[in-house]
């Protein structure tokens, strides 16, 4: 995987722009060192951690480091991925012409290797939060439009992200400290819009390969579960900081949106595991829009007595704690 990601650098059409390419071996063996022999002519430095630090430890390394490059800025690829072409000359370019902004990210695809389809486009929450802008355009995100981009999921993928090196270090630090392993693309996010405008371009440049297998293996649903609810807990502070009423705001989105099939697919920008945890927190926008659920508990709800209903609810509860998806077919508030 590692090959595909660096032929992806080697063949930017920003090529000569490219200062450095540090390639930071963090899984305990040398076997990226013969990949990365592979590329004479891409300044690779290549780093073996010895000994092997934790995901947050070795951000804060890499990109501690990456400050004592000479380049102003630097692009996150993570190994498994790889970019399209124009991605450095885009983003660079498009930083060039916002001074303000001190980073850059894309749209990308989903796919599940380099012979996949593709299987999602990544990036409608800053097009909602955009207020449906052309889809062909970079758009400048404010700090109020940042916070409602990640209320519902990660707004972009890392290895989309361009930014200028002092904020990227800086902004990560700023995310370590909160030990989130699972969902710190949307703290990221948000830090970096502490410090300023973000760039976000909805036409995707970059391929991110997904490991559903893999990544059930590093993560329990109940880590993953609290992770989540932690950020999100995070991005709804954030939004009462700046002023944001989320349901308010998205009603708002939702009349606005030019696009009216589209409407109902507002919520599906929504990860169900980040909805369980704006439900409790009495913050989910649009649920009149979930209908079949709420009109399905209904029905259930006509033809259970109350007694059975609540053992139902615990007994439910206490098999399976873990389940918050369909434990919250039995809350009070229809989800």
């Amino acid at each position: 995987m590692l090959r595909t990601a660096l032929r992806s650098v080697d063949r930017q059409t920003a090529r000569d722009q490219i200062g450095a390419v540090i390639v930071s071996e963090n899984a305990g063996n040398c076997a990226s060192a013969d990949v990365c022999a592979e590329f004479p002519t891409l300044p690779i430095t290549y780093v073996l951690r010895d000994p092997l630090l934790g995901a947050l430890e070795h951000g804060v390394a890499l990109f501690s480091e990456a400050r004592s490059l000479p380049n102003r800025h630097v692009a996150i690829l993570h190994d498994d991925d790889w970019w399209g072409i124009n991605h450095l000359s885009t983003g660079l370019n498009e930083l060039e012409k916002h001074s303000d902004a001190l980073v850059y990210w894309s749209a990308s695809f989903l796919v599940y290797g380099e012979s996949s389809w593709y299987l999602q486009c990544w990036n409608e929450t800053c097009w909602i939060a955009k207020g449906f802008p052309p889809v062909t355009e970079v758009a400048k995100l404010n700090r109020r439009e940042a916070a409602l981009a990640c209320v519902g999921s990660g707004p972009a993928h890392y290895s989309t992200v361009i930014a200028h090196k002092d904020a990227l270090c800086e902004s990560f630090l700023e995310v370590a400290k909160t030990g989130n392993l699972f969902d710190n693309d949307r703290l990221l996010f948000l830090e970096f819009a502490k410090r300023g405008p973000i760039l976000v371009n909805f036409v995707p440049e970059v391929f991110i390969r997904q490991h559903p297998a893999q990544d059930q293996r590093l993560f329990s649903p109940p880590n993953s579960n609290q992770q989540i609810a932690a950020a999100t807990r995070a991005v709804l502070e954030f939004c009462k900081t700046e002023g944001v009423d989320v349901i308010s705001e998205f009603e708002r989105l939702y009349n606005e949106c030019p696009v009216i099939p589209y409407r109902r697919h507002m919520t599906g920008t929504f990860d169900e595991r980040v909805i369980d945890e704006l439900v409790r927190q009495r913050a989910m926008p649009l649920l009149r829009l979930r209908t079949p659920k709420k009109t399905f508990k209904w029905v259930v709800r006509q033809l259970c007595p109350p007694l059975g209903w609540e053992a139902a609810r615990r007994l439910f509860r206490f098999v399976l704690p873990d389940t918050p998806n369909k434990n919250g077919f039995f809350d009070e508030v229809d989800c």
